[in-house]
């Protein structure tokens, strides 16, 4: 069993539903106990959004996957496996939005994987990215049809499920002879760093080409952080990235609170956490939460390096009315 963090730690699970929190002593106490989950366990099992501000991100799967062992059920579970076995998606009524620019080579050794919720659920997002990478000369390809990382299964405690999808990423990437992945998703990263370390591929996250921007921008910036990655996944990531916008001219206001937005886990199971934290976070973007010492009628940016949290500040910072403009970080430097 793995040193388990201290107590101390931020979690916003805990906040929005203490009645329902496991403690990171009561984790592993349920790991190395015989105790059988029953329905009710599903709130406190599943009340989680596996940021990994407590270091157990990886043990709550394994209690998901013992929920579901001991007879445990969440609703349209089997509607979601049957549609990632069968179409590599859990979003079979929403194909691919992305509008691809000309000029991406149809072959490559490297692969650019976009992920199914950037795909459908952010666009704009990707197309920036695709359109950043052609304009820095990055030579990569894509996929006609990308199969999903798996992650969202996953985040259900599907293990057989999961690592089907994880077999047949392994099978596509060998036969099209790919010697990197680049992924747009901290989701995808960590699935494919995991599951792929042993293997001859090199993953890398989008964020590894990005480059002050060529000509000074201006503006305040906040960057809302993908958790996983900044809490061990991709050391140092923060500051590599304020620093990067703040030579590109930006102002990175840097004072706001570097918490979750809700979006770890997309937009699934407990939809009640999701949308409290998601709440609770935009009033931390208001101008009257005392975190912003220069504040300007124009040129106010909000942006962020994970999908997830691209959709939440659009629809819950619409919803907040947050004075800041969304704009993914690929838009910001081109």
């Amino acid at each position: 069993m793995n040193d388990f963090k201290q107590e101390d730690y931020y979690c916003p699970c805990r906040e929005a539903d203490p009645d329902h929190f496991i403690t990171n002593e009561e984790v592993k106490k349920l790991l190395e106990s015989d105790y059988r989950f029953k329905q009710d366990d599903y709130f406190r099992v599943y009340n989680c959004i596996h940021c990994n501000d407590c270091g157990t991100s990886v043990e709550r799967f394994q209690l998901k996957e013992r929920f579901l062992k001991d007879g445990g059920k969440i609703k349209g579970l089997n509607d979601t496996i049957n549609a990632l076995e069968t179409f590599g998606t859990p979003f079979t009524m929403n194909k691919s939005r992305v509008n691809f620019p000309e000029g991406i080579p149809k072959e490559s050794e490297t692969l650019l994987y976009l992920g199914c919720f950037t795909a459908v659920k952010t666009p704009v997002y990707a197309e920036n990215l695709i359109k950043y990478l052609l304009h820095k000369k990055i030579d990569f390809t894509l996929l006609d049809k990308e199969i999903c990382c798996g992650y969202p299964i996953l985040c259900n405690g599907v293990m057989d499920t999961y690592h089907k999808l994880v077999n047949k990423n392994k099978t596509i990437f060998k036969e099209n002879g790919y010697k990197r992945i680049i992924t747009a998703c901290p989701s995808c990263y960590m699935v494919f760093k995991k599951e792929f370390s042993m293997s001859d591929l090199e993953i890398n996250y989008f964020t590894e080409f990005l480059s002050p921007a060529e000509k000074k921008k201006s503006g305040n910036l906040v960057i809302q952080h993908a958790c996983p990655l900044r809490n061990g996944e991709f050391p140092g990531i923060v500051e590599i990235l304020e620093d990067l916008y703040k030579k590109s001219g930006y102002n990175v206001l840097t004072k706001v609170p570097k918490t979750c937005c809700g979006g770890g886990v997309g937009h699934q199971l407990r939809t009640d956490i999701i949308e409290t934290i998601a709440l609770k976070r935009m009033n931390d973007f208001k101008e009257e939460s005392g975190f912003f010492e220069k504040f300007s009628d124009e040129g106010n940016f909000i942006t962020s390096y994970c999908p997830d949290a691209y959709w939440i500040l659009k629809v819950y910072g619409r919803k907040k009315k947050i004075p800041f403009e969304l704009r993914d970080m690929c838009d910001l430097l081109l």
